[in-house]
């Protein structure tokens, strides 16, 4: 905290001279008085507004001055307040909106000096006073200094006998210091706050970032939580191209009155503070990704390794007991061992996902469909199943693809929202030149002509490509749909 009028001495000569200039021992004792309220504004009053206003009101009085005013200076140089003592009410009304700073009063400012003017008219700086302004002679103003730098400016006007003297110069330069004092301490306690907020902020947004409460790849998501964690205007936090996060200091200060240098520094230690936790967040997420791959893998060789294994030596042993496969036993068996075979064909299809990278979906055509079957029959009270035979990734190109997604989309359409289905089950595969699908649902079978109609555009798919569609009834009861294409047509 700077000092509030510099040695202790010049305060008690400053007393003993306020203390002569007092008509008697009463007026002496109120404007001591005076003295210790302003300097008690000072240390007491965190609200400069105040601590401000008690030091014009002391000003105005010590020196017999009919109107007094304060000006503070902002670091960009404009005029950030300015707190006047002597006005009335309806006066203030009619002059409207505060000083910018010309005529004498930016004289003051310019001129980083005092000046002091028995008649101000006689000036001719003096200009710019707003219609109903009350006439005004003598003039003080005394400029407000902190370790050298320019805070604003005190200004006294209509001393009540005469033109302002050296002591008035002298008491109102004292009571500049403890204004500068009172400035100087709000500001550090402004700038100690918005340290404080943009390092809670940091902290917060770290917090969720790590919490996986916000993605670390979402820059905006992260600009826009830390702009409503600080409350500064759009603009000061936002993301570059790369997705970086980007302060402007300038919008934030500027529009304040504050030092930029200052802002920049806080808010450059924000996006450090969050880039760091952003990096910790991406770490942590390719950690678990690392993780999930490794069990996923665990899983999916205990499925080949075990389970498959076992099931194959169950059909393999069914097989040797089947004996006859025309007798109603056989029958069964070889049934049986079909379901096994099946079940198998599943089981690697699981472990085919299980295997699949996380972004197999941009380029694999199981991926697509097995995403598709999930996503289409999600929340249908439905049982299905799904098989690919063949080279399907490796033969089928991305064009074909895309339509064979669309046509099991038809097919499963079909199923779903025609057939009233419990069971619906998808096969694509690659035999040969050629690829299929074969779509089987247990459903009431051919009915409507909407179905009828999504039936009609997959022939015309197929027809297309140099294929065919059959739709026919199925052995359970419901519709059977077989699409086929050559794999290598345009």
């Amino acid at each position: 905290m700077a000092p509030l009028m510099g040695e202790s001495d010049e305060l008690e000569t400053l007393v003993r001279r306020v203390l002569d200039d007092a008509a008697d021992e009463t007026e002496g004792r109120h404007r001591v008085s005076l003295l210790i309220s302003a300097a008690q504004a000072v240390t007491r009053d965190l609200d400069l507004s105040i601590a401000l206003q008690r030091i014009v009101e002391a000003a105005r009085q010590l020196v017999r001055a009919r109107y007094g005013a304060l000006g503070v200076i902002a670091p960009d140089g404009s005029l950030e307040r300015f707190v006047h003592a002597g006005f009335d009410d309806n006066t203030v009304a009619r002059l409207g909106p505060p000083p910018t700073g010309r005529g004498i009063l930016g004289a003051v400012i310019a001129d980083d000096a005092t000046i002091r003017l028995p008649r101000l008219s006689d000036d001719p700086r003096s200009v710019g006073f707003p219609a109903h302004h009350p006439p005004m002679n003598s003039f003080l103003g005394v400029p407000i200094h902190v370790d050298g730098a320019a805070f604003g400016n005190l200004y006294l006007t209509e001393r009540d006998s005469g033109p302002f003297d050296d002591l008035d110069a002298s008491v109102i330069a004292s009571l500049a210091a403890m204004a500068g004092t009172a400035i100087a301490n709000s500001r550090l306690y402004a700038r100690s706050e918005r340290s404080r907020v943009w390092l809670e902020a940091a902290e917060e947004v770290s917090r969720r970032l790590l919490a996986a409460e916000l993605s670390p790849d979402d820059g905006s998501a992260i600009a826009a939580a830390a702009v409503a964690l600080t409350r500064v205007p759009t603009g000061v936090i936002t993301v570059d191209d790369d997705d970086r996060l980007v302060v402007d200091p300038q919008a934030d200060a500027r529009g304040a009155g504050r030092d930029v240098a200052e802002d920049d520094a806080m808010l450059t230690r924000f996006v450090e503070s969050v880039t760091i936790a952003r990096e910790l967040a991406r770490a942590r997420v390719d950690e678990q990704r690392i993780a999930l791959s490794d069990e996923r893998d665990r899983i999916a060789r205990d499925l080949h390794d075990h389970v498959i294994q076992s099931l194959f030596a169950v059909g393999l042993g069914l097989q040797s007991v089947v004996g006859d496969p025309t007798t109603p036993t056989g029958a069964r068996i070889a049934h049986q061992v079909d379901a096994i075979d099946s079940t198998i064909r599943q089981i690697r299809q699981a472990i085919y996902r299980l295997s699949a990278p996380p972004s197999a979906a941009a380029y694999s055509l199981r991926a697509r469909i097995n995403t598709l079957v999930r996503e289409t029959l999600e929340g249908e009270d439905l049982v299905s199943g799904l098989e690919f035979q063949g080279p399907v990734d490796t033969l089928v190109d991305s064009e074909l693809g895309d339509e064979v997604v669309a046509v099991v989309r038809e097919a499963l359409s079909n199923a779903v929202r025609h057939a009233k289905a419990h069971r619906v089950d998808v096969a694509v595969a690659v035999r040969g030149a050629e690829v299929s699908i074969r779509v089987v649902d247990d459903g009431q079978g051919l009915g409507d002509s909407t179905r009828r109609s999504g039936l009609e555009n997959l022939r015309a798919r197929a027809v297309e490509r140099g294929g065919t569609c059959e739709v026919g009834a199925s052995s359970g009861g419901g519709t059977e749909l077989l699409w086929r294409v050559p794999w290598g047509a345009s």
